[in-house]
């Protein structure tokens, strides 16, 4: 397994370096991301919404969200590699585009009248799989953007990218589905079009590196970011404790969509309390700059898991209210600070040739378990209730956090890294 370069494993000096704001090519990374992702969040709502309003099936509406999930889940290894071997740049000018185009299609279709449940989930799966290979090609052209030292503060900076679009998009998609079930996807469209205009000024190399040797099938180059990351104490430890994580805060998500809707909430008030929770994970990235150095990485994760749980009981408790937004929004508060701390030395000690898979390979393991929680969801709605539903996420938190105290492994890996 090759090195990573020594200027990319080590963090050089602060001093004059190019602050991110004045950095041409990571504002238009930025900003791409920031649409791509806001189309992104169009979906997380509108497509449920729309499979709820053409089926009348939280089960459906759920396991669409679930069978999205799995496909990414087959996808991502392989996309990891993708990204490894293609130019990193044109590979997210392309996904967004055919999303563009894809998008543009499903929104004529529901302006028609002449759209089926069926086809809504084929688009979400299009839409889902253009994300998977959209991510590790972004992440994985940061290092060539930013210098090393700046990496904390740049996935900072990504954080609050991804929580401004999960403030904004959900409120944004829910009144525009009131308005229209159609409008969301069209601006779904326009966003991924934005995104493929402001991808495609970054300028610089983003060529993959040399591959030394001749090349593996994709498959088995796709399993070396898990064969790299086992080998890595550190990430080794993380994912023995984010699967349940993980789990938990996507379903807690999406039974606020489902759980508030099948009580009768309007759109609108569902996007307006979903918007309320990334307040929250956008004032903990904006904070986690200065948070980072008092808290280890596992007492980040203990913080988490326990709080978590307690928050996530009172939610079920406020359930169908849309206060439920203030308890859940405290954990989504602390999230940021440790994936800022880990997507740092991820990207800041994985060699070159090979950010894409292991950024892909951590994902892979760490949300598989999530691809079950829209149906775990669906499925309590229906037959218990919301309050229920959200109890269930609360008990997987509340198993994180048994796990949290009596596994040693984060702990050992971080007294070798100190």
């Amino acid at each position: 397994m090759e090195d990573a370069p020594a200027d990319e494993a080590r963090r050089p000096a602060q001093s004059g370096l190019v602050p991110l704001r004045r950095n041409r090519n990571f504002r238009l990374l930025w900003t791409g991301q920031v649409l791509s992702d806001l189309g992104s969040e169009f979906g997380v709502l509108a497509y449920p919404l729309l499979l709820l309003a053409l089926t009348g099936s939280p089960v459906i509406a759920g396991a669409g969200a679930t069978v999205t999930s799995i496909v990414a889940f087959c996808v991502r290894l392989p996309a990891g590699a993708l990204a490894d071997r293609l130019d990193r740049r044109k590979t997210m000018i392309v996904s967004d585009g055919i999303r563009m185009v894809v998008l543009a299609g499903l929104a004529l279709g529901v302006g028609l009248h002449s759209i089926s449940w069926e086809v809504v989930l084929i688009v979400a799966v299009i839409d889902r799989v253009g994300d998977t290979i959209f991510s590790p090609a972004s992440t994985s052209a940061l290092p060539s953007i930013v210098e090393g030292a700046q990496l904390e503060d740049a996935w900072a900076a990504t954080e609050a990218r991804q929580y401004a679009a999960g403030l904004g998009g959900p409120a944004l998609g829910g009144l525009l589905f009131s308005v229209g079930a159609a409008i969301p996807f069209v601006g779904d469209s326009l966003s991924y079009g934005v995104s493929v205009l402001t991808s495609s000024r970054i300028t610089g190399n983003f060529a993959p590196a040399p591959h030394e040797g001749p090349r593996k099938g994709l498959w088995s180059e796709a399993f070396d970011g898990v064969r790299y990351i086992w080998h890595d104490a550190l990430l080794r430890a993380v994912i023995f404790q984010s699967p349940l994580i993980n789990f938990a805060f996507q379903g807690i998500m999406i039974t606020v969509i489902l759980g508030l809707r099948h009580s009768g909430t309007s759109p609108v008030v569902i996007g307006l309390t979903q918007a309320a929770i990334m307040v929250g994970g956008l004032l903990g990235a904006i904070a986690a700059p200065r948070i980072q150095g008092p808290l280890t990485l596992s007492q980040m994760v203990l913080l988490l898991t326990a709080g978590g749980m307690v928050l996530t009981t009172v939610a079920a408790l406020l359930m169908p209210s849309p206060l439920i937004a203030i308890p859940i929004a405290i954990p989504f508060f602390l999230a940021p600070t440790a994936n800022a701390g880990l997507f740092a030395a991820l990207l800041r000690e994985t060699p070159k040739s090979m950010r894409g898979r292991v950024n892909n390979a951590l994902l892979q393991v760490s949300s598989g378990l999530a691809a079950l929680s829209p149906l775990v969801a669906g499925l309590l709605i229906q037959h218990a209730s919301a309050s229920w539903a959200m109890g269930a996420f609360a008990a997987a938190l509340g198993i994180s956090t048994v796990l949290a105290l009596s596994l040693k492994g984060l702990r050992e890996a971080e007294a070798v890294a100190s």
